[in-house]
């Protein structure tokens, strides 16, 4: 489950998200599987907003000269690998995510 998961009207996707759950239906009703699903798009969404906010904080600050450069050896996490950390944290309800306590 992921951001190319994730509601965006696609016709495919209605596919994608019947198979999903067709999956979780094997141990939840289909309506408790499509709300959670959905939660999860919510989820994705803002996990993404979060991150590009975070990206633009750091931008702002390099432009206005109080960031460092970032050093040759570290490159930014391209592969989104933090907002796959994001996203499960949320789906998980963690509190370190914005989750019930």
């Amino acid at each position: 489950m992921g951001m190319s998961n994730a509601d965006r009207g696609a016709p495919l996707w209605k596919e994608k998200r019947d198979t999903w759950v067709s999956v979780c239906d094997d141990c939840h009703s289909p309506r408790f599987a499509r709300e959670n699903l959905q939660a999860m798009d919510e989820a994705c969404k803002d996990a993404g907003l979060k991150y590009t906010e975070t990206f633009k904080v750091a931008e702002n600050l390099q432009l206005d000269g109080m960031g460092e450069p970032m050093p040759k050896d570290l490159h930014p996490d391209w592969a989104g690998e933090h907002v796959w950390s994001l996203k499960i944290g949320a789906y998980h309800d963690g509190p370190g995510y914005g989750g019930a306590q």
